[in-house]
């Protein structure tokens, strides 16, 4: 087997594989560049604010929680996808800011994303709206 470029082969256990077959187009891992990683964030569909490309994200992973990691907003879908769990989410790229260590591929973690200033009463009170709103359809 060869790859397109270079770069580390990711997959699952390699246990998983031994005498199983496979069918034709059917993936059996990925390659990834680690000097060229990125964030991918998930976020809930009721959580969901409008997000500008180049908009600062502070991610803390479970591994460090004390020291953030800087990036910032590549790209964010239009649509709503499923997540591993089945939740409904919108996915946001995000770039790791220059002179961050570099990070292992596959940490999980929780990230912050900075949107436009908006008011306070419509920082707090913008979910109970919401429910109201989907509640009784007004």
């Amino acid at each position: 087997m060869t790859a397109p470029a270079p770069g580390v082969a990711i997959f699952t256990y390699k246990r998983d594989w031994i005498g199983r077959p496979v069918s034709t187009g059917e993936r059996l891992m990925e390659i990834a560049d680690p000097d060229k990683v990125q964030l991918r964030i998930d976020v809930p569909v009721a959580d969901a604010i409008a997000v500008q490309s180049g908009a600062k994200v502070r991610a803390f992973l479970d591994s460090d929680p004390l020291r953030p990691v800087a990036a910032e907003v590549r790209s964010a879908s239009y649509e709503a996808q499923l997540t591993d769990g089945n939740a409904l989410a919108y996915r946001i790229y995000a770039a790791i800011g220059a002179g961050q260590a570099p990070l292992r591929l596959g940490i999980r973690g929780t990230a912050q994303i900075s949107g436009e200033k908006v008011p306070l009463a419509y920082y707090l009170f913008r979910r109970p709206i919401a429910t109201i709103r989907q509640r009784f359809g007004l």
